[in-house]
């Protein structure tokens, strides 16, 4: 049987410690008690029939310039977590009134990524976590701890500027980088008064270069965040962290499976 998009619709609810959003894939806003699902592009991949559905892996792709995809970038930086509830919503024929009829989908995103002017979700369902075996941290010589997360517990070293001229991926800044985070922001990022931010990957002395494209424009004050390369050298001499360090450094290189013991 075919959906009838007048009498039944997909509803999408993410939900993190510090944002929630409504969105409905149809041409309108849905009220549903007392929550007003927004009406925004979102295309889905097939999900399986039957019990197999809810195990599935749900990928979606919506407008990169959302408030949605803001949050999970900025939420990649903090390691927010945010999950997702796919739930199909019907409406009597009798009456303009939505009623919630089943939950179809459930899970957390995994990451979010841009490319081609359209922004790419990938969620894991619950299903598949709540199976996973073991701790999820992992053992590596790096820090595997989310910067300026609880578990890492660094202070924040961030310097302001303005843009003079956007091209791409690269930012020009007027004055150049500031002295007092140039070299370091690499891994960190930048933050427009909107609260937008995006990931630098690097920086040249006149301005930094993102992850992907943006448009800001000039005169723009925007915030720089440091970075870091997840090593014990630049948590102890940047951040002066090395107590809270969540990597194994002295990890032995020698396998002694395959070279032996002595």
């Amino acid at each position: 049987m075919s959906q009838n998009p007048l009498l039944e619709v997909e509803l999408y609810a993410f939900a993190s410690s510090s944002a929630q959003f409504y969105l409905t894939p149809h041409e309108f806003n849905v009220d549903l008690d007392g929550d007003l699902y927004l009406s925004l592009p979102i295309e889905r991949n097939e999900l399986a029939l039957g019990a197999e559905a809810a195990k599935s892996a749900l990928e979606l792709k919506l407008p990169p310039d959302c408030d949605l995809v803001r949050h999970l970038l900025a939420s990649s930086l903090t390691g927010d977590t945010t999950s997702v509830t796919l739930r199909i919503g019907r409406r009597d024929d009798w009456d303009d009134y939505w009623w919630l009829s089943g939950t179809r989908w459930m899970g957390r995103v995994l990451g979010v990524e841009i490319a081609d002017d359209q922004a790419r979700i990938r969620c894991e369902s619950a299903q598949v976590s709540l199976k996973r075996i073991g701790l999820r941290r992992l053992y590596s010589r790096k820090c595997s701890h989310v910067l300026y997360s609880a578990a890492c517990g660094a202070t924040p070293i961030t310097a302001s500027a303005f843009v003079a001229e956007v091209n791409g991926r690269s930012v020009e800044l007027e004055g150049g980088v500031p002295g007092s985070v140039s070299g370091g922001v690499a891994g960190g990022w930048l933050q427009t008064p909107d609260g937008a931010r995006h990931m630098i990957i690097s920086d040249y002395g006149g301005g930094v270069e993102l992850l992907y494209p943006v448009a800001i424009a000039p005169g723009t004050e925007v915030l720089l965040t440091v970075g870091c390369d997840h090593g014990t050298a630049t948590c102890a001499s940047r951040f002066n962290n090395l107590d809270n360090y969540g990597g194994f450094p002295a990890i032995p290189i020698k396998n002694p499976f395959s070279t032996g013991v002595f």
